[in-house]
């Protein structure tokens, strides 16, 4: 049995890269809009299990801890006015829609892994996003890249960073991850994170050994008064890259099956926006 995840922040943005403008009656962009449901369709035909995670509101609890965490207004507006309705549409299509409002679309996601963990049911996350690496678990739950058409599972993470998946949130908080805002530790870049913690398992033992560490890594004395000298924010880092996994996400596995679809209100909705579904 497999659940595929879509990360529906993600193939919005995707898509109105990917796709031409589109502008609806009201005189609104819906390009992405019009890319997003053409991915969501072509899902439905190969996958039985399937839901949507989505940043609802953007803003999560990690906006209360950190001043610089990504937000609404780093959004283009075309983009951002149609995230509504891009939730609104998958509903509409018969897909189970997880959507975050205090928490992100990835903390949704990382709860339905941990929800399914163990249970022989294969879950495949639609995203190329590096915070969902850290959800990734041998072949059970893997990524796919709707981009490049490639799987990626826990070898697939250590070949590509050179750690292992429950390393992603240390590793980011080293070395910063820009598009959620977090300026990482200066100076430290993926090479040294990832050296780091393939000796040491996370943040904690790095600090504990630094006094050998900074004499065998190449700039270690700098990188080391770096660590030293910001742990606490590094800390914060570390919480701000970690998945939550107790969102509250529904339970059964039939709760994710594709439903019948109102047909009436999907042409209702298609003809407001002029998207020709």
């Amino acid at each position: 049995m497999e659940l595929y995840i879509v990360d529906g922040t993600y193939e919005l943005f995707r898509s109105h890269f990917g796709y031409p403008s589109r502008i609806s009656p009201g005189g609104s962009e819906v390009g992405a809009l019009k890319g997003y449901i053409t991915h969501l369709n072509s899902l439905k035909k190969q996958y039985k299990y399937l839901c949507v995670s989505f940043d609802s509101t953007v803003e999560s609890f990690r906006n209360e801890l950190y001043d610089g965490y990504k937000s609404s207004n780093d959004i283009d507006p075309d983009i951002l006015n149609q995230f509504p309705l891009a939730e609104e549409v998958t509903k509409l299509l018969g897909i189970t829609l997880l959507s975050m409002k205090k928490y992100e679309a990835d903390d949704g996601i990382a709860s339905v892994c941990e929800q399914f963990s163990d249970k022989n049911i294969k879950i495949i996350i639609g995203s190329l996003d590096k915070d969902l690496m850290q959800c990734v678990k041998g072949d059970e739950v893997v990524m796919y890249s709707t981009r490049y058409k490639t799987f990626t599972n826990d070898k697939g993470v250590k070949e590509k960073f050179g750690i292992l998946p429950n390393q992603i949130p240390d590793f980011l908080a080293l070395t910063g991850d820009s598009s959620d805002g977090i300026p990482g530790m200066k100076g430290i870049g993926q090479k040294t994170a990832a050296l780091l913690l393939q000796k040491y398992e996370n943040i904690d033992s790095i600090l504990n050994d630094v006094d050998n560490w900074k004499k065998t890594v190449r700039g270690g004395e700098r990188h080391a008064e770096t660590i030293s000298n910001n742990f606490e924010l590094l800390k914060l880092f570390k919480e701000l890259t970690t998945l939550k996994k107790s969102v509250n996400v529904p339970k059964d596995i039939e709760d994710y099956k594709v439903k019948d679809i109102n047909q009436n209100k999907l042409i209702k909705f298609s003809e407001k926006y002029r998207l020709n579904i």
